[in-house]
């Protein structure tokens, strides 16, 4: 049986993370599947329809009518191509529904609503996640960076990542990179220094003022160290640094903590739990929101 694959390219933007296929289980029924996230940093939406289907691949579900009703308006997804890079970075066609100039506010329900040519319906609804906020704390320990999260929706998880952006110079041609900075530096049972990269955490609850976090500031100075031996004799230009906080909503932290949570290894299990809050078929459908700080590089 094949099962719909999950965007990978929206999902990292979205998730930041997750590499998870979107493979809900499903019985051979032509049943609708369904992936859609609201992001309401972004006026453009996606939604991706495929369908159970015993043999592989399942054919593009092309010519639906999919709309997402809320705030007031209706908004009407069309059926298009886009170019889907994998994780090995090759680029190949995707069939996605669409809608541009469609924002979305925070604490508004939407519901979405799927119906195609040969009769398959679906819907879903849950309510937008409003916009966090976070900010550099000046005057902060030294050694430290501070961010101050102040979230405005107790839902789901939040996500914080740290990137360095760089120019290299590359046969002849500057290039434009990024970096993961760690969120930690630790020595493994070897005793050999090894890295560890942000994950999802439950939203704490709300609290006067936000949470503090503290990131230890010789990490960056790691990153950069490893950009240098990585490009070495290169010429590398330094040009900021991004924090980016990551929400998604319940919604969307139960299926994914499904799909990536931890397993315990003494058990053996013979099932892989999924997901959905799709009526009438498989698949999620929720909200996400993401705040970015920029900080440019003295160069």
């Amino acid at each position: 049986m094949n099962r719909a694959p999950c965007i990978v390219s929206f999902l990292a933007l979205l998730l930041a993370g997750c590499n998870q296929p979107f493979e809900p289980n499903g019985p051979v029924s032509n049943t609708l599947v369904v992936y859609g996230i609201l992001s309401s940093r972004s006026d453009t939406q996606y939604v991706r329809l495929a369908s159970t289907f015993g043999a592989i691949p399942a054919p593009d579900i092309k010519n639906a009518a999919v709309t997402v009703t809320g705030g007031g308006r209706v908004i009407a997804f069309r059926d298009t191509t886009v170019l889907f890079r994998d994780a090995a970075g090759n680029f190949s066609p995707t069939n996605v529904y669409v809608a541009y100039n469609a924002p979305v506010s925070g604490d508004v329900a939407y519901q979405l609503q799927v119906s195609t040519p040969s009769g398959l319906t679906a819907s879903a609804g849950m309510t937008a996640l409003s916009q966090p906020f976070f900010s550099l704390k000046p005057g902060a320990t030294r050694g430290f960076f501070v961010l101050n999260r102040q979230f405005k929706t107790v839902s789901g998880a939040a996500i914080l990542h740290f990137y360095l952006d760089y120019y290299v110079l590359v046969n002849n041609g500057w290039e434009l990179h990024t970096e993961e900075v760690p969120s930690r530096l630790y020595l493994d049972a070897g005793g050999n220094p090894a890295f560890e990269y942000p994950s999802f955490s439950p939203v704490p609850t709300l609290a006067a003022g936000g949470t503090d976090v503290s990131i230890d500031s010789t990490l960056l100075t790691i990153a950069r160290a490893h950009v240098f031996d990585k490009y070495k004799p290169a010429p590398i230009v330094y040009l900021d640094i991004r924090f980016i906080v990551t929400q998604i909503d319940d919604f969307l932290y139960d299926y994914y903590y499904l799909n990536n949570g931890p397993v315990d290894n003494s058990t053996i299990r013979l099932d892989v739990p999924d997901f959905t809050n799709i009526r009438g078929g498989y698949g999620v459908f929720g909200s996400r929101a993401e705040v970015i700080l920029l900080l440019p590089l003295a160069r």
